[in-house]
């Protein structure tokens, strides 16, 4: 009996803490589409017409992040280069939706963005 029950703890551990498991629980790093949309929405006070734009820009940008990062096949080094193609590409696009004043708190929220990504 005690047999057993050692046995099932240690089966029972081994599943809790197996890669496979983990990869299904962690998150991606940082904040989801509709985070990212509602940040940038409030830091640089959208119009109407502005925000439907800059969704469609950020969720296409996080279907393709989320098709480099899935991309397992590909070193790591190159889907980084990759992602920092993509962030300057939505900047872009970004910027040219906003007002001069807008884009000028976009370029200030990106480069703190950046200083963030460098130190983890």
């Amino acid at each position: 009996m005690k047999k057993q029950i050692i046995a099932a703890i240690v089966l029972g551990a081994l599943v809790a803490f197996s890669p496979a498991t983990q990869a299904q629980e962690k998150k991606g790093k940082g904040p989801s589409v509709e985070e990212q949309i509602k940040q940038l929405t409030e830091l640089l006070v959208l119009t109407a017409e502005q925000k439907p734009k800059i969704e469609a820009l950020v969720k296409e940008q996080g279907e393709k992040m989320r098709a480099i990062f899935a991309d397992q096949n590909t070193p790591q080094e190159d889907r980084r280069k990759k992602m920092t193609e993509l962030r300057t590409e939505l900047s872009g696009k970004i910027k040219a939706v906003l007002t001069k004043e807008q884009g000028e708190k976009y370029d200030k929220f990106i480069a703190e963005a950046a200083a963030k990504r460098k130190k983890q």
